[in-house]
Protein backbone atom coordinates (compact mmCIF):
# COMPACT_ATOMS: atom_id res chain seq x y z
CA UNK A 1 0.00 0.00 0.00
CA UNK A 2 1.17 3.40 -1.11
CA UNK A 3 0.69 6.05 1.38
CA UNK A 4 0.72 9.74 0.82
CA UNK A 5 2.90 11.51 3.74
CA UNK A 6 1.93 15.23 4.34
CA UNK A 7 4.91 17.68 4.52
CA UNK A 8 3.31 18.92 7.62
CA UNK A 9 0.95 17.57 10.08
CA UNK A 10 -1.79 19.90 9.91
CA UNK A 11 -3.92 20.48 13.08
CA UNK A 12 -1.93 17.90 14.88
CA UNK A 13 -0.49 19.48 18.21
CA UNK A 14 2.46 17.04 19.45
CA UNK A 15 3.43 18.73 22.03
CA UNK A 16 -0.12 18.26 23.46
CA UNK A 17 0.30 14.68 22.06
CA UNK A 18 3.66 14.22 24.18
CA UNK A 19 2.27 15.90 27.47
CA UNK A 20 -0.75 13.54 27.48
CA UNK A 21 1.23 10.43 26.67
CA UNK A 22 3.16 11.61 29.76
CA UNK A 23 0.21 12.20 32.00
CA UNK A 24 -0.65 8.81 31.43
CA UNK A 25 2.89 7.45 31.97
CA UNK A 26 2.95 5.52 28.29
CA UNK A 27 5.52 4.14 26.46
CA UNK A 28 4.42 1.85 24.65
CA UNK A 29 1.85 3.70 21.81
CA UNK A 30 -0.39 2.55 19.00
CA UNK A 31 -1.91 5.06 16.40
CA UNK A 32 -4.82 4.87 14.87
CA UNK A 33 -6.29 6.43 12.08
CA UNK A 34 -8.87 6.29 9.00
CA UNK A 35 -7.64 5.52 5.72
CA UNK A 36 -7.54 9.01 5.00
CA UNK A 37 -5.15 10.32 7.85
CA UNK A 38 -2.30 6.87 7.25
CA UNK A 39 -0.05 9.25 5.75
CA UNK A 40 -0.97 11.65 8.87
CA UNK A 41 -0.42 8.77 11.36
CA UNK A 42 2.66 8.12 10.08
CA UNK A 43 4.79 11.15 10.55
CA UNK A 44 3.00 11.16 13.88
CA UNK A 45 4.51 7.86 14.50
CA UNK A 46 8.22 9.21 13.13
CA UNK A 47 7.71 12.30 14.86
CA UNK A 48 6.54 10.51 18.58
CA UNK A 49 9.46 7.75 17.95
CA UNK A 50 11.93 10.28 18.01
CA UNK A 51 10.83 11.75 21.71
CA UNK A 52 11.41 7.84 22.77
CA UNK A 53 8.30 6.54 22.27
CA UNK A 54 7.90 3.12 21.25
CA UNK A 55 5.01 3.25 18.64
CA UNK A 56 3.03 1.12 16.55
CA UNK A 57 0.61 1.84 13.61
CA UNK A 58 -2.89 0.24 13.61
CA UNK A 59 -2.95 -1.17 10.27
CA UNK A 60 -7.12 -2.25 10.15
CA UNK A 61 -9.83 -0.58 9.02
CA UNK A 62 -11.04 3.09 11.21
CA UNK A 63 -14.54 3.64 10.66
CA UNK A 64 -15.52 6.20 13.43
CA UNK A 65 -14.68 7.20 17.07
CA UNK A 66 -16.79 3.95 17.69
CA UNK A 67 -14.16 1.91 16.75
CA UNK A 68 -11.27 2.36 18.83
CA UNK A 69 -8.68 -0.54 18.68
CA UNK A 70 -8.87 -1.44 22.09
CA UNK A 71 -7.89 -5.02 21.27
CA UNK A 72 -5.11 -4.67 19.05
CA UNK A 73 -3.42 -2.21 21.75
CA UNK A 74 -4.49 -4.58 24.40
CA UNK A 75 -2.24 -7.67 22.30
CA UNK A 76 0.80 -5.31 21.75
CA UNK A 77 0.41 -4.33 25.37
CA UNK A 78 0.42 -0.69 24.33
CA UNK A 79 -0.26 1.94 27.35
CA UNK A 80 -2.27 4.53 25.14
CA UNK A 81 -3.83 5.04 21.83
CA UNK A 82 -3.53 8.20 19.94
CA UNK A 83 -6.42 8.25 17.94
CA UNK A 84 -6.68 10.36 14.77
CA UNK A 85 -9.58 12.71 12.92
CA UNK A 86 -12.61 11.60 15.58
CA UNK A 87 -14.05 13.34 18.49
CA UNK A 88 -14.56 11.20 21.53
CA UNK A 89 -17.37 8.82 20.87
CA UNK A 90 -16.76 5.91 23.69
CA UNK A 91 -17.84 7.15 27.33
CA UNK A 92 -14.94 4.79 28.98
CA UNK A 93 -11.69 3.15 27.55
CA UNK A 94 -10.00 0.58 28.99
CA UNK A 95 -6.70 1.89 27.71
CA UNK A 96 -6.15 5.49 27.77
CA UNK A 97 -7.06 7.16 24.39
CA UNK A 98 -5.71 10.83 23.45
CA UNK A 99 -8.27 12.41 20.62
CA UNK A 100 -6.43 14.21 17.99
CA UNK A 101 -9.16 16.10 15.46
CA UNK A 102 -6.91 17.04 12.47
CA UNK A 103 -8.94 19.61 11.05
CA UNK A 104 -8.06 20.53 7.64
CA UNK A 105 -6.10 23.63 7.31
CA UNK A 106 -5.86 24.33 3.94
CA UNK A 107 -7.39 27.19 1.91
CA UNK A 108 -10.60 26.88 0.87
CA UNK A 109 -12.57 28.91 -1.21
CA UNK A 110 -15.55 29.61 0.63
CA UNK A 111 -17.21 32.35 -1.43
CA UNK A 112 -16.65 29.84 -4.62
CA UNK A 113 -18.26 27.07 -2.31
CA UNK A 114 -21.11 28.82 -1.31
CA UNK A 115 -21.80 30.70 -4.46
CA UNK A 116 -22.40 26.77 -6.39
CA UNK A 117 -24.54 26.01 -3.42
CA UNK A 118 -26.81 29.47 -3.46
CA UNK A 119 -28.86 28.23 -6.62
CA UNK A 120 -29.90 24.77 -4.92
CA UNK A 121 -30.44 26.43 -1.61
CA UNK A 122 -33.20 29.07 -2.95
CA UNK A 123 -35.81 30.32 -2.61
CA UNK A 124 -35.38 29.02 0.80
CA UNK A 125 -34.19 32.08 3.40
CA UNK A 126 -33.68 29.90 6.29
CA UNK A 127 -30.91 27.30 6.04
CA UNK A 128 -29.71 25.12 8.82
CA UNK A 129 -26.08 24.66 8.30
CA UNK A 130 -24.15 21.51 9.60
CA UNK A 131 -20.19 20.43 9.47
CA UNK A 132 -17.88 17.88 9.37
CA UNK A 133 -15.35 17.66 11.93
CA UNK A 134 -12.57 18.43 9.28
CA UNK A 135 -14.67 21.22 7.93
CA UNK A 136 -15.46 23.29 11.32
CA UNK A 137 -12.68 26.04 10.89
CA UNK A 138 -14.73 26.72 8.29
CA UNK A 139 -18.13 27.49 10.42
CA UNK A 140 -18.59 31.03 10.54
CA UNK A 141 -16.42 32.35 7.39
CA UNK A 142 -19.04 29.35 5.66
CA UNK A 143 -22.54 31.33 7.93
CA UNK A 144 -21.34 34.92 7.40
CA UNK A 145 -20.89 34.15 3.10
CA UNK A 146 -24.52 32.57 3.29
CA UNK A 147 -25.96 36.01 4.90
CA UNK A 148 -23.70 38.41 2.96
CA UNK A 149 -25.81 35.92 -0.46
CA UNK A 150 -28.97 37.11 1.74
CA UNK A 151 -29.84 33.94 4.09
CA UNK A 152 -30.52 33.36 7.87
CA UNK A 153 -28.32 31.13 9.08
CA UNK A 154 -29.26 28.46 11.95
CA UNK A 155 -27.08 26.01 13.48
CA UNK A 156 -27.51 23.37 16.89
CA UNK A 157 -25.91 22.32 20.39
CA UNK A 158 -25.69 18.77 20.30
CA UNK A 159 -28.33 17.80 23.53
CA UNK A 160 -25.22 16.72 25.70
CA UNK A 161 -22.41 18.26 24.49
CA UNK A 162 -20.98 15.11 22.96
CA UNK A 163 -20.60 17.05 19.72
CA UNK A 164 -19.63 20.95 18.69
CA UNK A 165 -22.27 23.06 17.42
CA UNK A 166 -23.03 22.37 13.84
CA UNK A 167 -21.22 18.88 14.14
CA UNK A 168 -22.42 16.31 12.51
CA UNK A 169 -21.11 12.46 12.09
CA UNK A 170 -22.65 9.24 10.12
CA UNK A 171 -24.87 7.87 12.86
CA UNK A 172 -25.97 11.19 14.84
CA UNK A 173 -27.90 14.06 13.52
CA UNK A 174 -28.87 15.38 16.93
CA UNK A 175 -26.89 19.03 16.15
CA UNK A 176 -28.78 19.44 13.06
CA UNK A 177 -31.98 18.40 14.13
CA UNK A 178 -32.64 21.03 16.89
CA UNK A 179 -33.19 23.52 14.19
CA UNK A 180 -35.32 21.37 11.67
CA UNK A 181 -38.46 23.45 12.95
CA UNK A 182 -36.99 26.61 12.02
CA UNK A 183 -35.36 26.23 8.17
CA UNK A 184 -36.36 25.69 5.33
CA UNK A 185 -33.58 23.43 3.94
CA UNK A 186 -30.04 22.47 4.89
CA UNK A 187 -27.10 22.73 4.27
CA UNK A 188 -23.82 20.12 4.66
CA UNK A 189 -20.23 20.88 4.66
CA UNK A 190 -18.31 17.62 4.63
CA UNK A 191 -19.02 14.51 2.68
CA UNK A 192 -22.05 12.91 0.95
CA UNK A 193 -21.80 10.41 3.57
CA UNK A 194 -23.03 12.85 5.73
CA UNK A 195 -25.62 14.30 3.65
CA UNK A 196 -27.56 10.91 2.78
CA UNK A 197 -27.37 10.28 6.38
CA UNK A 198 -29.31 13.47 7.07
CA UNK A 199 -31.49 13.27 4.39
CA UNK A 200 -33.07 10.00 5.20
CA UNK A 201 -33.96 11.56 8.49
CA UNK A 202 -35.35 14.85 7.50
CA UNK A 203 -38.45 15.88 4.90
CA UNK A 204 -36.45 18.76 4.61
CA UNK A 205 -34.09 19.26 1.24
CA UNK A 206 -30.52 18.68 2.09
CA UNK A 207 -27.88 20.39 0.13
CA UNK A 208 -24.00 18.81 0.52
CA UNK A 209 -21.15 21.10 -0.34
CA UNK A 210 -17.67 19.41 -0.62
CA UNK A 211 -14.97 21.43 -0.05
CA UNK A 212 -12.27 19.20 -0.86
CA UNK A 213 -13.39 18.59 -4.06
CA UNK A 214 -15.91 21.76 -4.64
CA UNK A 215 -18.32 19.48 -5.39
CA UNK A 216 -22.20 20.42 -5.02
CA UNK A 217 -25.27 18.37 -4.76
CA UNK A 218 -28.75 18.35 -3.92
CA UNK A 219 -29.59 14.73 -1.77
CA UNK A 220 -33.50 15.12 -2.73
CA UNK A 221 -33.70 12.06 -5.53
CA UNK A 222 -30.80 10.21 -4.05
CA UNK A 223 -32.68 9.75 -1.05
CA UNK A 224 -35.57 8.40 -2.37
CA UNK A 225 -33.86 6.01 -4.28
CA UNK A 226 -31.88 4.54 -1.36
CA UNK A 227 -35.31 4.68 0.78
CA UNK A 228 -36.93 2.51 -1.86
CA UNK A 229 -34.04 0.26 -1.44
CA UNK A 230 -34.30 0.21 2.55
CA UNK A 231 -38.27 -0.58 2.23
CA UNK A 232 -37.60 -3.86 -0.85
CA UNK A 233 -34.98 -5.17 1.92
CA UNK A 234 -37.70 -5.24 4.35
CA UNK A 235 -40.18 -6.30 1.95
CA UNK A 236 -37.78 -9.42 1.09
CA UNK A 237 -36.63 -9.56 4.98
CA UNK A 238 -40.42 -10.83 5.85
CA UNK A 239 -40.16 -13.88 3.79
CA UNK A 240 -37.06 -15.05 6.13
CA UNK A 241 -37.51 -17.60 8.41
CA UNK A 242 -34.12 -17.77 10.15
CA UNK A 243 -32.36 -15.11 11.18
CA UNK A 244 -28.82 -13.28 12.10
CA UNK A 245 -28.65 -10.70 15.05
CA UNK A 246 -25.25 -9.24 14.41
CA UNK A 247 -23.81 -7.76 17.25
CA UNK A 248 -20.53 -6.05 16.64
CA UNK A 249 -17.73 -6.36 19.84
CA UNK A 250 -16.51 -2.76 18.41
CA UNK A 251 -16.69 -0.82 22.04
CA UNK A 252 -18.75 2.28 20.24
CA UNK A 253 -21.17 -0.38 18.45
CA UNK A 254 -21.47 -2.85 21.15
CA UNK A 255 -24.97 -3.30 21.74
CA UNK A 256 -25.64 -6.79 23.81
CA UNK A 257 -29.17 -5.40 25.54
CA UNK A 258 -30.33 -4.51 22.34
CA UNK A 259 -29.66 -7.49 20.34
CA UNK A 260 -31.42 -9.81 22.77
CA UNK A 261 -34.34 -7.94 22.97
CA UNK A 262 -34.09 -7.95 18.95
CA UNK A 263 -34.00 -11.92 19.23
CA UNK A 264 -36.94 -11.76 21.51
CA UNK A 265 -38.97 -10.08 19.28
CA UNK A 266 -38.01 -12.25 16.15
CA UNK A 267 -38.90 -15.22 18.31
CA UNK A 268 -42.05 -13.88 19.26
CA UNK A 269 -43.25 -13.22 15.35
CA UNK A 270 -42.25 -17.02 14.91
CA UNK A 271 -38.91 -16.52 13.52
CA UNK A 272 -35.68 -18.54 14.46
CA UNK A 273 -33.45 -15.86 15.41
CA UNK A 274 -30.05 -16.02 16.92
CA UNK A 275 -27.17 -13.45 17.62
CA UNK A 276 -23.99 -13.42 15.68
CA UNK A 277 -21.03 -11.90 17.10
CA UNK A 278 -18.66 -10.15 14.78
CA UNK A 279 -15.90 -7.48 15.40
CA UNK A 280 -16.00 -6.36 11.27
CA UNK A 281 -19.27 -6.28 9.89
CA UNK A 282 -18.28 -7.96 6.39
CA UNK A 283 -20.19 -9.86 3.88
CA UNK A 284 -17.35 -12.66 3.92
CA UNK A 285 -18.17 -13.15 7.14
CA UNK A 286 -21.60 -13.92 7.13
CA UNK A 287 -22.66 -17.73 6.94
CA UNK A 288 -25.64 -16.71 4.00
CA UNK A 289 -26.18 -20.39 3.63
CA UNK A 290 -27.34 -20.79 7.63
CA UNK A 291 -29.16 -17.49 7.74
CA UNK A 292 -32.05 -15.92 5.70
CA UNK A 293 -32.07 -12.17 6.68
CA UNK A 294 -29.99 -10.11 9.29
CA UNK A 295 -30.29 -7.42 11.62
CA UNK A 296 -27.76 -4.91 12.28
CA UNK A 297 -27.17 -3.58 15.49
CA UNK A 298 -23.91 -2.22 14.85
CA UNK A 299 -23.05 1.13 12.56
CA UNK A 300 -25.93 1.94 10.99
CA UNK A 301 -24.32 3.06 7.62
CA UNK A 302 -22.94 -0.55 7.07
CA UNK A 303 -27.11 -1.50 6.08
CA UNK A 304 -27.48 2.03 4.44
CA UNK A 305 -24.26 2.08 2.46
CA UNK A 306 -22.93 -1.04 1.96
CA UNK A 307 -26.62 -2.67 1.24
CA UNK A 308 -25.70 -4.17 -2.07
CA UNK A 309 -22.63 -5.92 -1.12
CA UNK A 310 -24.78 -8.06 1.28
CA UNK A 311 -26.58 -11.36 -0.68
CA UNK A 312 -29.64 -11.35 2.27
CA UNK A 313 -31.65 -8.38 3.62
CA UNK A 314 -29.29 -6.55 6.20
CA UNK A 315 -32.06 -4.59 8.64
CA UNK A 316 -31.57 -1.89 11.21
CA UNK A 317 -33.64 -2.07 14.34
CA UNK A 318 -35.97 0.65 12.93
CA UNK A 319 -36.92 -1.19 9.82
CA UNK A 320 -37.19 -4.53 11.20
CA UNK A 321 -40.10 -2.96 13.54
CA UNK A 322 -41.95 -1.89 10.18
CA UNK A 323 -41.01 -5.35 9.17
CA UNK A 324 -42.63 -6.52 12.29
CA UNK A 325 -45.77 -4.72 11.64
CA UNK A 326 -45.20 -2.71 14.92
CA UNK A 327 -44.49 0.24 13.13
CA UNK A 328 -45.51 2.14 9.83
CA UNK A 329 -42.63 2.98 6.84
CA UNK A 330 -44.46 6.16 6.54
CA UNK A 331 -43.66 7.27 10.66
CA UNK A 332 -40.42 5.85 10.10
CA UNK A 333 -38.58 7.70 7.02
CA UNK A 334 -37.54 11.38 7.27
CA UNK A 335 -37.78 10.67 10.97
CA UNK A 336 -35.16 10.55 13.73
CA UNK A 337 -36.39 7.49 14.71
CA UNK A 338 -34.55 5.78 11.94
CA UNK A 339 -31.40 6.12 13.38
CA UNK A 340 -32.14 6.69 17.61
CA UNK A 341 -31.13 3.27 18.66
CA UNK A 342 -27.54 3.43 17.69
CA UNK A 343 -26.89 5.99 20.06
CA UNK A 344 -27.26 3.68 22.79
CA UNK A 345 -24.47 1.83 24.16
CA UNK A 346 -25.17 -1.39 26.94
Amino acid sequence: MTVDVPKELPMVKLEYVVAELERVKAKKVLVQAPQGLKGVALQLSEELSRRGFDVMISGGPCWGGCDLALNEAAAVSADAIVHLGHTKFVKQSTIPTIYLECRYEHNVDVEQLVMKSVHLLRPAKKIGLGMTLQWLNLLERVKQTLENHGFSVLYGQHENGRLYPSQVIGCDYTTIKSVESKVEKFLIVGSFFHGLGLSMITDRCVVVADPETMHVEDMTQITRKVLMQRYAQICAFRNSRRVGVILCTKPGQKREGLAASIVSALRKAGKDAYVLVLNEVDERFLPDEVFDAYVNTACPRISIDDHAKFKKPILLPSELMVALNLSSWEELIYSYEYFRWCMRND
